[in-house]
Order: structure tokens, then sequence, then C-alpha cells
């Protein structure tokens, strides 16, 4: 592992992995201190302008812990943050920051040796590439800059426009993963994008 401690956002859902946490602590398992935990009831309700809020004001990398897919506590809030991680990452993207910096992964309330094993390996992976900015060789003002107008973005009607959109059509086509939410937000959320960042 890097000598760099990286600073680290956690957004973990209170019914799975706030408790995950927990039990990893009450269970005395191990793992990287680097974390500050925000929770949240659940992880549909992350705005994605938090993440990139969070990178704006110092964190080296941003983790959003939330139940398993289809065991949500309200049904259906999991997929609709993959929506938001997805507008996430294809910000990250387009203003050449390294897509690893920011993590959206599952574990239940059951799941604190998992917990353990995903916030390990996230910390290890941010830890090597370094200080926010230094391995995408980014000059760290102009970057913070970059990020913060990014959040202001993704606060905008037309990103919200685009995100409720997308969120429609991936409930009506009923395919969840991963690589067909990021295409429907890449391509709702496109112009106003483009408009930020190019």
């Amino acid at each position: 592992m890097s000598e760099y401690s990286p600073k680290i956002l956690g957004f973990l859902c209170n019914w799975c992995c706030y408790t995950a946490a927990d039990s990893a602590g009450v269970g005395r398992y191990q793992y990287p201190p680097n974390m500050r935990v925000i929770r949240l009831m659940c992880t549909g309700r992350l705005d994605p302008s938090f993440p990139l809020e969070g990178l704006a004001t110092g964190a080296d990398g941003i983790f959003v812990g939330g139940c398993h897919p289809g065991e949500c506590h309200y049904i259906d809030g999991n997929y609709h943050a993959l929506i938001s991680a997805s507008l996430v990452h294809e910000t990250l993207d387009r203003l050449g920051i390294n897509k690893e910096r920011f993590l959206i992964d599952w574990a239940s309330a059951a799941e604190g040796p998992n917990f353990v094993k995903i916030i390990t390996s996230f910390t290890q992976r941010v830890a090597e590439l370094g200080p926010l900015g230094s391995a995408e060789g980014l000059d760290q003002e102009e970057m913070r800059i970059k990020l913060t107008a990014a959040a202001e973005t993704a606060r905008g009607r037309k990103i919200r426009t685009g995100l409720i959109n997308a969120g429609k059509e991936m409930l009506k086509g009923g395919d969840f993963s991963r690589e067909t939410i990021a295409g429907l937000v890449a391509t709702k959320c496109d112009k106003a994008l483009t408009a930020l960042v190019g």
C-alpha cells in the first residue's frame, strides 16, 4: 500500500451498509480509519452534487454503500442511486479525474466482513492514486473550481430532468445493469454536461 493516507468520504445507507460498518466495529474487524461517514436513510437520497462537492472540498475518494439491489428498504432506492452514481462517473471522466476515486457498492447489515473488504480495497486504490489531481496531472486549484462548478450543474434543472428521464427509462426497461444505466445517463444529460466541460 502507498505511504499516502487518503481522505475518504462515505455515504452509507442506514439500513444496510451503516449497520454493516457498525457490526464490523463490534466484531473488532480491522480496516483503514480513513473514511468519514455521512449516514443516509437510503442511497436513493444521494444527490449527485454531494460526491462532487466532497471531492471539491478536500476528499481524495468517495464511497457510497447501500443495500444489495432488490433488497432496498425503500424498494428501488438503490437503483436510483446507480443513476446518480453514473452521473458522477460521467462527470469525473469528462473532467479528466480518475473514475476509480468514486465507488458505489453493496453490503447487507449482516455483511460486516464484506464491508471491511470493500473499504480496505477502495482505500488502498485511492492511496495508490495519491492526492486528488496528482495521478491525473491536474492543477489542484483549477480542478477544484471545475468540481465546484460541476456540483452546481448537477443541482440544475437540466441535469435533474435528464436524471428523472433516465430513471423512468430504467424502470420501464427493467435493465438495471451498470452499463445500461451509464448509457442512459450519458445520453439524457449529454447537453448539460457538454455545456459544462465539453
